[in-house]
């Protein structure tokens, strides 16, 4: 049997106020693609489907319309839920997907899920565990609540729970981090590795598709592997090579894996020069941090290097010091914008892009108008 694992879509990802869907929707369509050619016969998606815990009605349209291109395919898919995502929203009519080979955990609480499919050598056992903390396990299991100090107590404890018959061909799908592993910004871990657990609680399984980190890689063995996120989500990801990975399960202990590389619709580059050099560039569409190396830069830098890279989501300006300002997002003049248009460029940078509500912008121009009849009467 054939598996097309992924994991950590992040739909609906800002990044330095880009809106990142199109870029989304391009290499989904290019997984199916992909998945088609490869003639898969199930998929594995480990975790953060979304980039938030609430998603945007434009996120979950777009993971709505990838889940029924693989039930229009007859593939069975198994998803779980990362800590991006809420798991009640990511099982939302969860038995209803099911009906279509859609098999979804999302649970709040400490649970493994199993699947079983079948093939010409017999049963895989399909193990899923949503993204799992010590808090939930505790909870599960209050008898072990004081051997429980870390994640790897907590996961050693819920697996300890889990009946796995080592004669089957077994599969885990988890969104963990995992000691060993490399690491990029973009990534949310717990400070002093607390968060960290071993490899070899895996070692009953003879895949592990593996959810939470950015950069493609096996662990400890090539049967325990992080797909990887589809796309670059930050600047620390430029040298990454995104891809897709294709898992062949034969007979007991006949696994080989193989990666299809993915084309984004735009790259990420990080690129340094002088302003002169950037400018005399040509035109570049891929999204790029701009490091401008002049010790005193024109004043209307960042414009004028918008003409040439229409898609720069980040400059860095050097100074004398070797220290550097930023710039990051639309170009224009701060002192020439609104008090409530500022207000709702900072909301969107704290805020994943997400714009203030109806509600909430009625309130603050209730404030604004408020303050300025203060202001005349003075």
């Amino acid at each position: 049997m054939r598996f097309l694992h992924l994991a950590d879509l992040h739909l609906g990802k800002v990044l330095h106020k880009q809106n990142l869907l199109s870029d989304q929707r391009y290499i989904l369509d290019q997984i199916l693609q992909i998945a088609d050619e490869q003639q898969v016969d199930a998929v594995l998606i480990a975790g953060d489907v979304y980039q938030r815990n609430t998603p945007s009605a434009e996120a979950m349209s777009l993971f709505s319309s990838f889940v029924t291109a693989l039930a229009e395919r007859k593939l069975p898919c198994m998803i779980i839920s990362g800590n991006h995502d809420s798991a009640e929203r990511v099982a939302y009519l969860a038995p209803l997907a099911a009906l279509s080979g859609v098999h979804i955990s999302g649970a709040d609480t400490a649970k493994i899920y199993k699947q079983t499919l079948h093939d010409e050598y017999g049963e895989i056992v399909i193990h899923m565990m949503p993204f799992t903390t010590p808090l939930q396990v505790r909870a599960a299991y209050p008898e072990q609540a004081d051997e429980i100090q870390n994640y790897n107590d907590a996961i050693r404890i819920l697996m300890q729970h889990l009946a796995v018959d080592p004669d089957k061909r077994n599969i885990m799908i988890a969104h963990q981090f995992l000691t060993g592993a490399q690491v990029c910004d973009s990534e949310e871990l717990a400070i002093g590795g607390l968060d960290n657990i071993s490899a070899s609680l895996f070692d009953a399984y003879d895949y592990t598709a593996l959810g939470h980190l950015h950069g493609p890689q096996q662990v400890t063995r090539p049967e325990i592997r992080y797909a990887g996120s589809p796309l670059k989500y930050s600047f620390s990801e430029v040298h990454q090579h995104k891809s897709v990975t294709i898992v062949h399960i034969k007979e007991k202990g006949c696994v080989s894996i193989e990666t299809v590389q993915l084309k984004p619709l735009r790259e990420m580059q990080v690129i340094s020069g002088s302003f002169a050099e950037l400018m005399e560039m040509p035109r570049c569409e891929d999204y790029v941090q701009l490091n401008v190396t002049d010790a005193d830069p024109p004043a209307n830098a960042a414009r004028s290097l918008h003409t040439v890279f229409p898609n720069c989501l980040q400059t860095l300006f050097g100074n004398a010091d070797g220290n550097s300002e930023m710039f990051t997002g639309t170009v224009h003049a701060p002192e020439k914008s609104d008090f409530l248009t500022l207000l709702k460029e900072f909301y969107a940078a704290q805020h994943e892009g997400a714009a203030l509500s109806e509600a909430q912008t009625l309130i603050v121009q209730k404030v604004l108008e408020t303050l300025d009849q203060k202001a005349g009467a003075q």
